[in-house]
């Protein structure tokens, strides 16, 4: 996995990233297949989406991925950042386990002998039962294959398992450091924890087989993180052999009088949605594209981005840390169905989503925000409870952020009050009415969030805009032209930043064009298969609406 830091340095760490063996395996089920009978007869980069390159594109079914590397003997532990949706992973031919769900990171592990040894991973991106929680009518195309990077860890006696960091004060420079760890052999282990080279902790602790420990930390030079002034620091711990590093940012988000607030400070969000896809790479982003998205979204004067609608690649968050871009994180979903959300399988799915995405991401300062369910039935009775839940196992495991979920029905929505944060979605001007009614729709929006008892929460409108396919343009300024787009966001960005001040945040759908679902009912409303709403093509090249948008954001700037 690519990172803006190095997490280890005692632990060895092999990373598998580069060219596997790869076969194509087609409409079989995977319990059917004989590992000695694959024909390895192709190569794939790892990570990437077979399902974006020219010989396999558009093709859902099983495939096979290969490679091998010499090991020594010992525990080891495979880390996998995101393979979509479904895969199997094997050692020397034993199956090691089964995951699902294709933006969150697994691991698993073996027993090792010394020697080499063969990793297969068979990888299934079709829809179905294996993958409860993708679905082929979700608004964005669903690629599949090993999509973000894959590492070898050689584990010792004890090894620690994550590292979390909370600020507890900003003002009094304090931090709550928890570590996880897990022990072959329990009894004493030296800890070790520093904060940029300077030394917090030096002990002895009595393992046991697993557990936590939790430390504070008053750390008097350490600097707060702000949109203006991201300063970041590295905290390090050593248990035993093992070793983690983290960065992390001093910095408090909370709710208060209808906003956001950031060190006590209230914040307005004006940023983009953007989803991580690319006509050539699928879901895999290189780091050069990272690197060109987070650019563009400073020179469009964002102080914020949501990652629509899974989580995002760490790298990603690595950059907007460093940018002091603040970020919405959300968990996989786009419209399921209230038979979806009723069934225990999908909602034990989403749980354990759910906690993996926070494991993932918790250190991360420019996060500020924990999402659920995109768009789905929070209007039915039978919804509410699996918002209920969701939303609470959020606060459980991390009690320092806002949770929120985008809404579409909000006239009719019965779990305004589980969200700390009030997030609509709403296509005034496109969907319904004209741009003339943008104004109006967006108060009434407010109005409505207030008379419904919500009036000390932020809202933020999470989605809003307009397509435009790219370079098209007429005398009218008509539906699909850059011009309507640019004229429709214009009035947009207006009102919420001078028209009135109920509205604390502005998510603009989207940064970046993309492929949509295959569904046919879906496709026929996208002109070139494509959802044409972002401010700049699929493949970053600016629209009319990205300079208007860029004009008045960098206002506020």
């Amino acid at each position: 996995m690519t990172r803006r830091f190095t997490v280890h340095e005692r632990r060895p760490v092999t990373r598998l990233d580069g060219i596997w063996d790869f076969a194509y395996l087609g409409d079989v089920d995977p319990d059917d297949v004989a590992l000695d009978r694959i024909a390895y007869d192709d190569v794939m980069a790892v990570p990437g989406c077979f399902d974006a390159t020219p010989a396999y594109n558009a093709r859902r079914g099983l495939a096979a991925y290969r490679t091998r590397v010499r090991v020594e003997a010992g525990r080891q532990r495979l880390v996998f950042h995101g393979v979509q949706h479904w895969c199997r992973v094997f050692w020397n031919g034993e199956p090691l386990r089964d995951h699902a769900g294709g933006f969150t990171a697994f691991t698993t592990d073996t027993d090792a002998e010394a020697g080499p040894a063969e990793i297969t991973v068979l990888v299934d991106n079709r829809f179905g039962e294996r993958a409860p929680l993708h679905m082929e009518h979700f608004d964005w195309y669903h690629y599949g294959g090993i999509s973000r990077g894959v590492e070898l860890h050689r584990l010792g006696e004890a090894w620690i398992e994550g590292l979390k960091i909370d600020t507890v004060s900003v003002a009094e420079r304090r931090i709550e450091v928890r570590v996880d760890y897990t022990a072959d052999r329990p009894g004493p282990a030296a800890l070790a924890i520093d904060c940029d080279g300077r030394g917090l902790l030096a002990e002895t602790v009595e393992l046991e087989s697993s557990g936590s420990i939790t430390r504070s930390f008053t750390i008097p030079r350490l600097a707060p993180w702000s949109t203006t002034d991201p300063r970041l620091a590295t905290l390090t711990v050593a248990l035993g052999d093992d070793d983690l590093r983290e960065r992390f940012g001093l910095r408090e988000v909370a709710t208060a009088d209808g906003r956001l607030t950031l060190n006590g400070e209230p914040v307005r969000l004006l940023g983009v949605n953007r989803h991580e896809a690319h006509p050539q790479f699928g879901h895999s982003q290189p780091p050069a594209l990272l690197v060109a998205d987070v650019q563009q979204l400073r020179d469009l004067g964002a102080n914020f981005v949501r990652g629509s609608h899974y989580p995002l690649d760490p790298l990603f968050l690595d950059l907007c840390d460093e940018a002091g871009i603040l970020v919405w994180c959300e968990s996989v979903g786009w419209q399921y169905p209230v038979e979806h959300l009723t069934d225990p399988v999908f909602v034990d799915a989403q749980l354990a989503h759910l906690d993996a995405m926070v494991a993932a991401a918790q250190n991360h300062p420019s996060i500020v925000l924990w999402g659920v369910l995109n768009e789905c039935p929070s209007w039915s009775a039978d919804g509410r409870p699996v918002y209920e839940r969701l939303l609470g196992r959020l606060k459980e495991i991390d009690p320092t952020r806002p949770v929120t979920y985008a809404t579409l029905n909000v006239y009719e929505d019965r779990c305004l009050d589980l969200a700390d944060v009030v997030s609509v979605n709403t296509y005034p001007g496109w969907y319904f009415g004209d741009v003339a009614d943008v104004p109006a729709e967006l108060d009434r929006i407010a109005a409505h969030v207030d008379a419904e008892g919500h009036a000390d929460k932020p809202l933020i409108v999470s989605e809003i805009g307009a397509g435009a396919v790219p370079g098209w343009n007429d005398q009218r300024g008509s539906l699909w032209t850059e011009a309507y787009q640019a004229e429709l966001l214009s009035t947009v960005v207006d009102h919420v930043m001078d028209g009135q001040d109920r509205i604390s945040g502005l998510g603009v759908w989207v940064l970046g064009d993309f492929r949509t679902t295959e569904h046919r009912e879906m496709a026929l409303k996208r002109p070139r298969g494509v959802n044409d709403k972002g401010l700049v093509d699929e493949y970053r090249r600016p629209k009319q609406a990205f300079h208007a948008v860029r004009e008045r954001f960098r206002r506020e700037a």
